[in-house]
Parts: C-alpha cells; structure tokens; sequence
C-alpha cells in the first residue's frame, strides 16, 4: 500500500495509472484507491501552495529590481525571455483563457501531470487554493474511473 502512495506522490507516475495496477496486482480496490489519491492529492496542494509562494517571491524580486535599476538614456532595455519560453506560455495561457481551469484540471492528468497541471495554473495567476480544488477534483473523479474500469476490466477477464 505504502508503495502505491508513493506511486500516486510522484509527477507523471498519476493515480490514474497506479490505481488500476494496484488492483490488478490483486490488492484492496477501495485501501489501493484511498492510498494512490492520496498521495496524489498531496503533492498537488504542495506543489500549488509552494509554486504560489514562489510566483509571489519572483513577482516582488522583478518588481525590486526594476524600480533600483537606473534608468539612464540610451541603455537598452533589458532582455526579454527566450522566444521559445514565450511562445509557450502564450499557449498555455490561451488554453487557460480558452479551458479555463476545469479544462487544465480534467486534462491535466492525462496530458502533463496533476502536479505539473497545479504549477501551471499557479504561474499564470490562479490562486493555490483554486488550483488544488479544481486539479483534486478532477483527479478524484479519475481515479475512481481507473479504479472502476480496472475492476470492471478484471470482471471481465475472470468471466
């Protein structure tokens, strides 16, 4: 059990695989589920409380220093991030924009992650509280239709 908490803790390793594999192996369904959502869940609320507290520590550093720069004339203007790092993250704030945040938890675990779905939502504003509830949600439902599908699934082979 410890193991599938674990496996549901880390990044791309999501309860939605776990779960099924946990059941599969022949373990409690309902003690696999609890252990694989919950370390899921957790690091999904530490990853939005932390990833929120260093969106806020980066915003007041950037802020310090372009109110201690010098404005002298002539000195050009400081370089901008990477073309490709801004083309990223106009994609994703136009899939937030589009999705909203439903949209980014939903997929999320089938596409980047839980954790990476929170500390995205995270960077582009949305607050830590906001991103946990929507990414927990969205992770619970699917890993109870992991867990449904793997038993299902199973019923089905030993018939």
């Amino acid at each position: 059990m410890i193991g599938v908490f674990l496996g549901g803790a880390l990044p791309w390793l999501e309860a939605i695989i776990v779960i099924p594999a946990g059941i599969v192996a022949g373990l409690n369904p309902v003690a696999v589920t609890v252990a694989g959502l919950t370390g899921n869940l957790l690091t999904v609320a530490l990853t939005a409380w932390y990833g929120e507290r260093l969106r806020r520590w980066w915003l007041e550093r950037r802020a310090r220093k372009v109110s201690s720069a010098p404005a002298a004339e002539g000195e050009p203007a400081p370089a901008p991030t990477s073309d490709r790092a801004a083309a990223r993250r106009e994609r994703i704030r136009r899939i937030l924009n589009r999705w909203g945040m439903p949209g980014l938890a939903v997929l999320g675990p089938l596409g980047i992650g839980t954790q990476l779905s929170a500390a995205v939502a995270v960077s582009m504003g949305v607050t830590a509280r906001r991103a946990t509830v929507w990414v927990g949600t969205a992770t619970l439902v699917w890993g109870i239709l992991a867990a449904g599908l793997a038993l299902g699934g199973m019923d089905l082979f030993a018939s």
